[in-house]
């Protein structure tokens, strides 16, 4: 059987509701080996016994799941739930899934599954402008506005949608801060499948969905199983034997810090995410190294980079990772580094070779670090200015009443 809760329950960030939605998924078919654990006020799942690679560490029965699409009378009962109201066909399908979710979340039937979630997380869209400003990066301000709007737009989309398939006396059932409480569940707890015959779909999964992320070396896989123990399920397979009480962490996706800022609330730190990006431009660099580095050429530094995107190669939004630079930007870099040391005012492909890679990786890492002291803090002082704030919100908390 599955295993339930390893620590106190407070119904909002702690394991409140999670000892129901064990019990349900059991009486659904499904099982396991696993339980909830709380650690540093971090709620995750824990295998319950020693487990051995390969070990089958949860079945959900596809039946136990909503999906994307809309639902349909006639829908195979071991299929995945289409989540989605009939009327929201054509909207998006995280909005279907938010309206399914909306609808059910005080239905008998799923209130097990949803009652377990905490408080949604906290993201980047719920924050004001001055909060926006610490991340000391006005695109990312911008994205997160967008966001903002973007569900603005959708809450509209999805009311003109009821409108238009009911009475006029009827009223559409839900506030705006409702179906951004949805949306914000749906984009944190959301994972993609691909079911076999049944296609992609996205699902929200009881019980996988306390998993954490780990960016590297997770100790747990998922995938969907048409002949699982209880029909077509989605199980978690351990990576590596396990000891009773550790962890199971999966990934969430390779995506980089600010996608998982934006949709899920929190960035991976620990270790750091090695799918982490950073975009820069030439012109960005170039300006941040020294004229001992790379001389200006005659012409400036913005008629050769135009130069070169003239030619096809990318000087824009270039991926800088932490464990490499890519490819294109070496290149790049290299070029103009050597129209600034002679006479190719145009950075020609053909003298590229007598610029050393030596020399263009010290130039990368100079103009790196320069880009880094333009920032107030480093991620790791942010983190701790952001645990401090939340250790004086819970203190007030507690306060309270």
């Amino acid at each position: 059987p599955i295993s339930s809760v390893d620590a106190g329950s407070d119904g909002t960030g702690g394991t409140g509701g999670v000892e129901e939605v064990f019990r349900w998924l059991q009486e659904q078919g499904g099982s396991g080996q696993v339980k909830c654990t709380m650690a540093d006020g971090l709620r995750g799942l824990a295998v319950s016994k020693d487990v051995r690679a390969g070990d089958v560490l949860l079945e959900v029965p596809l039946a136990c799941t909503l999906g994307d699409g809309c639902s349909s009378s006639s829908a195979d009962k071991t299929d995945p739930v289409a989540a989605g109201p009939p009327w929201a066909k054509e909207l998006p399908w995280n909005v279907q899934l938010a309206l399914g979710v909306l609808q059910r979340r005080d239905d008998e039937e799923w209130r097990p599954f949803i009652g377990s979630w905490p408080d949604a997380p906290i993201l980047p869209k719920d924050l004001d402008e001055e909060e926006l400003q610490e991340a000391q990066d006005e695109d990312f301000e911008v994205k997160a506005g967008g966001v903002f709007f973007w569900l603005e737009e959708r809450f509209e989309d999805a009311r003109e949608a009821w409108e238009d398939s009911h009475d006029a006396s009827v009223p559409f059932p839900w506030s705006e801060e409702d179906f951004r409480w949805a949306m914000a569940h749906v984009w944190s707890r959301v994972c993609r499948f691909e079911l076999g015959t049944r296609g992609t779909r996205r699902l929200l999964v009881p019980v996988l969905d306390l998993g954490n992320h780990a960016s590297t070396e997770p100790t747990a896989v998922f995938e969907f199983s048409p002949e699982a123990s209880c029909g077509a399920a989605v199980c978690l397979f351990a990576t590596r034997d396990m000891t009773a009480g550790e962890a199971v962490t999966y990934s969430y996706g390779e995506h980089a810090n600010e996608h998982f800022l934006l949709y899920y609330g929190f960035v991976p730190l620990h270790p750091p995410n090695p799918y982490d990006v950073f975009p820069v431009n030439l012109l960005q660099l170039l300006s941040c190294l020294p004229a001992d580095v790379a001389p200006e050429p005659s012409k400036g530094w913005q008629a050769a980079v135009k130069a070169l995107a003239l030619q096809g190669i990318q000087v824009t939004a270039l991926p800088l990772r932490a464990d490499a630079p890519p490819a294109e930007l070496i290149q790049a870099l290299r070029m103009l580094l050597q129209s600034s040391g002679g006479s190719a005012g145009s950075g020609e492909v053909s003298k590229v070779a007598e610029v050393t890679e030596a020399r263009v990786l010290r130039a990368l890492a100079l103009a790196c670090r320069a880009i880094e002291g333009q920032h107030e803090t480093t991620a790791e002082e942010d983190e701790t200015l952001l645990q401090t704030q939340q250790s004086k919100d819970l203190a007030g908390l507690s306060g309270v009443g």
